[in-house]
């Protein structure tokens, strides 16, 4: 039997950032492209922090690309009216997420793309607006023992029993 840890990858691809009038897709704005080739499922999870009262978060969405540098990329979701995130109903608050859930063969893998990342926008920008974000990819198609790497200086630590 596997470890849930052979089977999947956790990754932060940006902390607590604060995006007022601006964007980001990655931390520190250092894009964080996530390669699919292994992974049949990725979960992106990004909630609000502190957040000023009038602002809306307008755009939320996974992206797609050929490369790690983000060549070609393009939408996987939709972020517009009556879209996968709706922006009629935009998040708003401070706790308020959004959750987007893709499988592998969503990706348009005949041309060559497997990299996604999740990306959000805020236009107004009147205050504080911190957003943060973590991903899951899971079901990995060869399950590998400690699939996130190896500890560097305690900047990851893993620790497993039995």
């Amino acid at each position: 039997m596997n470890r849930i840890s052979e089977e999947m990858v956790v990754s932060m691809p940006f902390t607590e950032t604060d995006i007022g009038g601006g964007n980001t897709a990655g931390s520190d704005n250092a894009v964080q492209w996530l390669d699919m080739a292994e992974f049949d499922r990725a979960l992106f999870r990004a909630e609000l922090g502190t957040w000023h009262a009038t602002d809306d978060l307008d755009t939320a969405k996974i992206q797609q690309a050929t490369s790690s540098a983000g060549a070609g990329i393009k939408d996987l979701t939709t972020s517009e009216s009556g879209g996968d995130y709706d922006t009629d109903a935009p998040l708003d608050a401070d706790g308020d997420s959004v959750t987007f859930d893709i499988r592998a063969e969503d990706l348009d893998v005949a041309n060559g793309f497997r990299y996604v990342r999740f990306y959000a926008a805020e236009v107004t920008g009147t205050g504080t607006d911190n957003i943060s974000c973590v991903a899951i990819r899971a079901t990995a198609r060869y399950a590998k023992e400690e699939l996130a790497a190896a500890a560097v200086a305690g900047s990851i630590v893993y620790v497993t029993k039995g």
